[in-house]
């Protein structure tokens, strides 16, 4: 039987790339979460087996170089999560886990080796590398740096290779060379025209000459290199970068003419050959395949911590990241939202139009998340009782609250056990498992909470990481889930409770819970204990009310479906002009 690594390569089917850059993205994520690592791994995860359903070849690239979470595998051959789905791990920053508010080290090289990488995948299919993949879709602002900063190189690459076709002969060859060479700094895909005018008004005629003077001989020269009538040429560049000197402040900013000239001389020059200039535009737009999944945004997080401490935000970036976030909204082609708030975000902080941004909230995978008899939740419950010490008999008769996500203050697991140690007071047959890690400072304070607390003795459990076995069954095995996190994108495991036939109570802060089930999950203000506590009890003594908002949750689900919601974007795409093959062969 062909290894997953074999039939990777030898696919013809079309090619996609993510980036997903913080935490540890892999094939076998940490169950429950890790530092850095939840809703955003599965969801690209969910999103690259969707596009492996629709016959693409995907490669998911990630930090690596450093150790697997909890143990010494240091991230560095590729990884395969199905047969067409690969992780390829990307150098940088050192050889230790980063946070993702310190990301930023690393970036730069591992832009180089990611570059480098796909530079040698093209050579291989004989292509160039912009055509590796049919598109380039980049998860958070640390992602979407890399992703723009590669279409940015390849469009250096296209503008110095049409500047130095359109000049060899004008201008010497060793500064075609040195333009090639340092193309990345330059910027040359940035300003192709000004690059144009520049090199012509640089290596003509002597320094002291004047502008107009120099750019007579540098227009005979461009046309004698050219072949074509020198009147064609002289007279047009002439004239142009004498209207653009004219508009100078000769005395106070000399620069201001040069730049003013160059850009004139470039623009004219590539209007003088549109099939060339046309090429040119062309092969830049195309280049440019590359579309943002932020997951969250730095404005909103600043919004949701404006109370908190200097302390805590000072931790946090926030004025950092939306620094890059403008960058980044400011050089991508096509944006993914993945809820309301960001949608909203995207259009009032940076100016993007609606037609460029596509709806795309997380989706559930129906064959894990869903409900189940009873007969499948044996080895489940067997499970639970040997974590908390509880008998399967006494769990099957009580009521279990449920919880799991990475071991983070934002999280406020704290809350869920200061909310459930009132719900303990008023009822003795309901029971609250925590799951997630690391044991770090978190897991250590909540525990030192629960033993302080003799209302959540015997009560309350931290299970640390679930098995995954476990994971799909156990959101179907509680009666309700809750949550009040007060940092999310959207709230995944939300979703995955509502598809499990859980009841669900969540904080005003999670998307989900307030975009798509408002009238069906138990919406509470974030932070406050007694509301939380309140509507535990509410669905725990109610049991008509819990099971029509369970009802509810299920109706409202059924449209978050992985690969119909990722067909959909791919069409969106196509449409938008991204070279997209839904069935067929390699581009390259």
């Amino acid at each position: 039987m062909p290894q997953p690594e074999h039939l990777y390569e030898q696919s013809e089917r079309p090619a996609v790339a993510l980036i997903t850059n913080h935490g540890y993205g892999g094939v076998d994520l940490p169950v429950g979460g890790a530092p850095d690592t939840g809703g955003q791994n599965l969801y690209v995860n969910s999103l690259a087996r969707a596009l492996d359903t629709l016959k693409f070849r995907v490669t998911i690239f990630a930090r690596g170089g450093f150790p697997f979470f909890e143990s010494d595998r240091i991230r560095r051959e590729p990884e395969y999560l199905t047969d067409y789905v690969r992780y390829v791990f990307v150098p940088g920053g050192g050889d230790e886990f980063l946070r993702k508010e310190d990301i930023a080290v690393a970036l730069d090289e591992q832009i180089d080796w990611l570059d480098a990488f796909i530079r040698k995948e093209a050579a291989e299919k004989a292509c160039d590398p912009w055509d590796v993949y049919e598109f380039v879709n980049t998860h958070y602002w640390d992602g979407a740096i890399m992703g723009t900063r590669l279409v940015e190189r390849w469009q250096n690459d296209a503008a110095s290779s049409a500047i130095g076709q359109l000049l060899r002969g004008a201008v010497p060859d060793e500064v075609l060379t040195r333009l090639h060479k340092e193309r990345h700094w330059e910027a040359v895909g940035d300003a192709p025209d000004f690059h144009l005018g520049r090199l012509l008004i640089e290596n003509t005629g002597p320094p002291t000459a004047s502008l107009v003077d120099r750019v007579r001989q540098a227009a005979g020269k461009l046309a004698d290199a050219s072949g074509i009538p020198r009147e064609t040429v002289v007279g047009p560049l002439t004239q142009a970068v004498q209207s653009a000197v004219g508009e100078a402040d000769n005395t106070t900013a000399p620069i201001l003419e040069k730049v003013r000239a160059a850009d004139a001389i470039g623009a004219e020059v590539l209007r003088l050959f549109p099939e060339q200039a046309e090429r040119l535009r062309h092969q830049l737009s195309a280049i440019d395949r590359h579309v943002w999944t932020p997951h969250s945004l730095g404005s909103l997080k600043d919004q949701n911590f404006r109370d908190q401490p200097i302390e805590v935000r000072r931790n946090l970036k926030f004025g950092e990241r939306r620094s890059h976030e403008r960058v980044v909204c400011a050089r991508t082609r096509m944006f993914a939202a993945t809820s309301d708030e960001i949608t909203t975000q995207f259009r009032t902080q940076f100016g993007i139009s609606a037609d460029r941004i596509f709806y795309f909230p997380p989706c559930v995978d129906p064959t894990v998340f869903h409900p189940r008899e009873e007969h499948e939740l044996e080895s489940t419950y067997e499970y639970v009782a040997k974590v908390s010490g509880l008998s399967v008999n006494t769990l099957r008769d009580g009521h279990i609250l449920f919880e799991t996500s990475r071991m983070d203050s934002t999280k406020r697991k704290d809350l869920l056990l200061d909310a459930f140690a009132r719900v303990a007071q008023q009822r003795e047959d309901v029971y609250l498992l925590i799951g997630g890690g690391p044991e770090n400072d978190v897991y250590q304070a909540l525990a030192e909470q629960r033993d302080a607390n003799s209302h959540l003795k015997g009560r309350a459990f931290l299970t640390g990481y679930i098995p995954e076995e476990h994971i799909g069954p156990l959101f179907a095995l509680a009666d309700i889930y809750v949550s009040a996190s007060e940092m999310e994108g959207f709230g995944m495991s939300a979703l995955q409770a509502a598809a499990s036939g859980t009841a669900l109570v969540a904080s005003d802060l999670t998307p989900f819970a307030v975009q798509y089930v408002p009238d069906d999950a138990m919406v509470v203000p974030a932070g406050s204990v007694e509301d939380f506590a309140a509507a535990i009890v509410q669905l725990l003594d109610d049991e008509t009310d819990r099971q029509g908002r369970i009802r509810g949750l299920l109706k409202r689900v059924r449209a978050l479906h992985w690969e119909a919601q990722t067909r959909t974007f791919v069409e969106r795409l196509k449409e938008a002009g991204f070279p997209i093959t839904l069935e067929g062969s390699d581009k390259c």
